[in-house]
């Protein structure tokens, strides 16, 4: 039994989409369903009035419009910057971040615009990781070769 100065929240669930909000939640974090009063039998839920931000409305739910990111253009211009003089230090961030954009695109979250930019990113990064990492080692084994020899 709860002491009398003890205050219980309890959340509030969306009658909608039966997200658990917290107590103080006025609407659903999800899909912005007012919280207050639940739903009056034969009442009818509306949808958005208005789309501001360009995505479509489908069945009633808003769905928003995929957004333009810079990762692509990033990871590309990382993956050049690779080739040209940094190597895994610029490769590998620019692999990583090709991946997540192409992975964003993928599911919807990002614009299909980018995806030549993302997809040279990675596959630009992973390949001049790959050309440096060898490139030192065979400079290492030489160094190898050439001290060995000297003696």
């Amino acid at each position: 039994m709860p002491y009398a100065t003890e205050i219980i929240y309890m959340n509030k669930t969306c009658p909608k989409c039966n997200l658990s909000n917290p107590a103080q939640a006025a609407f659903c974090h999800n899909c912005a369903t007012p919280l207050g009063a639940g739903p009056t039998v034969g009442a009818q839920q509306q949808a958005w009035p208005q789309n501001p931000v360009g995505g479509a409305v489908a069945g009633g739910q808003y769905v928003a419009a995929p957004q333009e990111t810079q990762r692509a253009m990033i990871s590309m211009l990382m993956a050049i910057g690779a080739f040209l003089c940094c190597g895994p230090l610029l490769g590998i961030p620019a692999a990583i971040l090709g991946w997540l954009e192409l992975d964003a695109i993928k599911s919807g979250r990002a614009s299909a615009n980018g995806k030549t930019m993302a997809t040279v990113g990675l596959w630009g990064g992973i390949a001049s990781t790959v050309i440096h990492v060898g490139i030192w080692i065979i400079w290492m084994l030489l160094g190898a070769l050439s001290s060995a020899s000297a003696y």
